[in-house]
């Protein structure tokens, strides 16, 4: 029987971690038939979004070799006007655990050549 976990998202941006609100944060899953919209969310003006709850594989499945991952993955995308858009892929979700997913945004004008470009960041698998 499958558990959930919880994933909320920061954005801000510069080193001084100013929050951005009104950033556009949509959570998909892959599927064997495709992507999954599991949810879209606009952030505060703290730069948060408020949790989502995502179903993860039961812990007790996790305790034996050679059985399902103990996470579910999903993916993060984040778009805001005059930032790059970033995309994180494979966003680890335990059971009972409230992931937080930090995302610093760059403003395209201090990066002018990639006005269309999207920053991906590929999660590797814990090797638990």
């Amino acid at each position: 029987m499958a558990e959930n976990g919880y994933l909320t998202v920061r954005t801000y941006t510069s080193d001084a971690e100013l929050p951005i609100e009104g950033a556009s944060v949509i959570v998909t899953q892959r599927t064997p038939n495709g992507t999954r919209l599991l949810a879209s969310r606009i952030t505060d003006r703290s730069g948060n979004i408020s949790p989502i709850e995502i179903a993860a594989p039961n812990r007790s499945e996790s305790q034996q070799s050679g059985n399902t991952s103990p996470f579910s993955e999903v993916d993060i995308s984040v778009d805001y006007p005059n930032y790059e858009r970033i995309l994180v892929e494979n966003a680890q979700i335990f059971p009972g655990v409230v992931t937080q997913q930090n995302l610093k945004l760059i403003p395209i004008e201090e990066r002018p050549e990639v006005w269309n470009l999207t920053e991906v960041f590929q999660v590797t698998a814990q090797s638990l």
